[in-house]
């Protein structure tokens, strides 16, 4: 097995999404490119148009031309195809931006970033919820995660080449004030995820590693 990818728990995490290990006692395990390519689409337009508790595996098999048992082969649980469909929408609907300024930057990530969570807060806690009593699942969300904190380091990695953060600065406690209002805000809903939110964030982020850069 590649050293990019690492089975956990029955599943493989290649990158950020996680698939079923080959050679478990089924047939039909290996991936046609199409059909999960369908089914992540099919699954992504569903997260977009309503609420995900809403959304059966059944619908997602409708919608990508799949049978049901086909899902089930490729991901354990409904949750799992959800957020890796979240996954690979992330990507399209809150890519990392590069207009060479960090502050513009993280504005129009965090914007686009907070403006998606709404409608994903149903699923979200869900998966939460279900992840604290469950490792399968903390491994899924936790994979989630780890995609879009890596669309964040990209940013502040960019803000660190052209000089704007200091070599040595740590960015791991950036990226977690930017995700730790996200999660707080999305769990107690007691302000907004808005634009003013994004643009607080950021230039809060921006100064400090200013600051952290002038010291």
């Amino acid at each position: 097995m590649p050293a990019s990818i690492v089975e956990t728990n029955g599943l493989v995490k290649s990158g950020a999404s996680l698939h079923p290990v080959t050679g478990r006692p089924h047939t039909g395990s290996r991936r046609n490119e199409a059909a999960e390519q369908a089914i992540l689409r099919a699954a992504g337009e569903l997260l977009a148009a309503g609420d995900a508790a809403l959304i059966t595996v059944g619908a997602i098999a409708e919608r990508a031309g799949v049978g049901r048992q086909t899902i089930y082969r490729w991901w354990p649980s409904k949750s799992a195809v959800l957020l890796d469909a979240m996954i690979h929408r992330a990507a399209e609907v809150a890519p990392a931006p590069d207009t060479g300024d960090l502050q513009t930057d993280l504005r129009l990530f965090l914007r686009s970033t907070f403006a998606a969570a709404p409608d994903n807060r149903s699923l979200l806690l869900g998966v939460l919820r279900e992840a604290l009593g469950d490792a399968a699942t903390m491994e899924q969300l936790a994979a989630f995660a780890a995609a879009r904190r890596d669309a964040l380091a990209q940013i502040l990695d960019r803000a660190r080449d052209r000089g704007q953060i200091p070599a040595t600065a740590g960015l791991d406690s950036i990226i977690d004030q930017a995700f730790g209002l996200l999660w707080y805000r999305m769990i107690f809903a007691h302000h907004p995820l808005d634009e003013r939110a994004a643009d607080d964030i950021a230039a809060a982020l921006a100064t400090q590693v200013g600051a952290n850069q002038q010291a």
